[in-house]
């Protein structure tokens, strides 16, 4: 097995044990010590991979959120037409910010916030900001083909994603995906505003 290999594995394991630890205790009463119990090694190997306490949770955050805010560039959108790559867009963020994972870590962060601010921005930054930043491009690049006239994209991004967690939260439980939401109302309702 290549090295590189190893390496990504017990990375990998690191953060699972890391992503459980803090979901049992909350960031301030997870320790360093008890994580090692649970993975084995030294300190060395988790300072090494991390930095430290906070990049250790700011790695399980980009590994939690890779596919919701890398959707431009994970996601092939471009053989979609515009309506079907927004709820494509819509499935995969829900999927995300609808599980327990990352239920878990809003509660953390937001518990933890007030002596930990640096949780707090470590959040937005690799995770919503990540997601509003990839989207904004995205109809960006689609405003530059021609497909949407949209003067304010940063606006409608914010505009996409707060309708997005409202319904979200509403239909989470009653209705499997985005698509199944939309087909149940006529076309010209949905992101025609935007």
């Amino acid at each position: 097995m290549p090295q590189s290999s190893v390496v990504n594995g017990k990375r990998q394991h690191i953060l699972e044990a890391a992503m459980e630890l803090f979901l049992e205790k909350g960031y301030s009463a997870a320790s360093t010590s008890e994580l090692l119990r649970r993975v084995g090694g030294s300190k060395t190997t988790i300072y090494t991979h991390f930095r430290d306490k906070a990049g250790l949770f700011t790695a399980i955050v980009d590994e939690l959120l890779k596919d919701a805010v890398a959707f431009s560039t994970a996601l092939d959108l471009s053989e979609l037409s515009i309506r079907e790559a927004l709820v494509v867009i819509a499935d995969e963020h829900l999927k995300v910010v609808l599980s327990a994972r990352y239920i878990g870590l809003i509660r953390i962060v937001a518990a933890e916030v007030g002596r930990f601010p640096e949780l707090g921005k470590a959040f937005y930054e690799h995770g919503p900001g990540k997601s509003y930043e990839s989207f904004e491009t995205f109809l960006d690049l689609r405003v530059a083909e021609g497909e949407l006239n949209i003067a304010n994209t940063a606006q409608a991004t914010d505009v996409f994603f707060g309708a997005l967690l409202h319904r979200g939260r509403r239909i989470s439980g009653k209705i499997r995906s985005v698509s199944t939401y939309l087909t149940a109302f006529p076309k010209e309702r949905h992101y025609a505003h935007i």
